[in-house]
């Protein structure tokens, strides 16, 4: 699995975005969602080039086509929709749980706890919403985002950690001092990439969608 972040301008994110794909499954057509996956055909086309992709073309162009609703289908297009859209797609290094270890080790004891009762290290990595649709919730376990306000406030949390204060004896569960200073590097790094990401946003006026991917 892997873990991706997705920053997108709020405004047409809530004026072109959502409405068109909460409407495309009210109704159960994809006719709402025709003009705006005709915006993305660019997109689309410069996706298939860069990734080396087959013949079988991208949901966005199907649906542009004339594709018929269907459920599936809507999922997935999502996903095509925050892919082609996105502003920006940052490779971030993987270290929440060594950034619990370091922060705030109660939240390794529930793993998944309700998103409304979430601590800022969650929402900052897996959002402070569920990402929704109208009426649909988007992958609810695997999905959510950070409204610009939430990114204002989380970036602010961000900065006030102090890395330089972390102690490497906090990672038990490494057996020797050499890789839990490696470790405390690794977080520290990835905390610095994640400032940078929600600093971004922050200035640009963008929402930060995280989805959970299998491979």
């Amino acid at each position: 699995m892997r873990d991706y972040y997705f920053l997108l301008d709020e405004k047409w994110f809530e004026t072109r975005c959502r409405p068109s794909l909460s409407e495309a499954w009210r109704r159960r057509t994809f006719a709402c969602c025709q003009e705006l996956c005709q915006e993305l055909l660019p997109a689309a086309a410069a996706f298939r080039q860069r990734y080396h992709l087959g013949a079988q073309p991208l949901l966005v162009t199907q649906v542009a086509e004339g594709l018929p609703f269907a459920r599936e289908f809507w999922r997935d297009l999502v996903n095509e929709v925050l892919f082609l859209s996105a502003a920006l797609l940052p490779e971030l290094a993987p270290c929440f749980e060594t950034l619990c270890h370091l922060l705030e080790p109660s939240l390794l004891l529930d793993p998944l706890p309700t998103r409304s009762t979430f601590h800022p290290l969650q929402q900052v990595h897996f959002g402070a919403r569920d990402l929704t649709f109208g009426a649909a919730v988007y992958r609810p376990e695997a999905a959510g985002y950070n409204r610009h306000q939430d990114v204002l406030h989380l970036c602010d949390y961000l900065e006030a950690l102090n890395p330089e204060r972390w102690d490497p004896a906090s990672l038990t569960f490494l057996d020797s001092d050499e890789d839990r200073a490696e470790e405390v590097a690794y977080a520290q790094e990835g905390l610095r990439q994640m400032q940078q990401m929600y600093g971004r946003a922050a200035q640009r006026g963008e929402i930060i969608v995280w989805e959970r991917i299998e491979a």
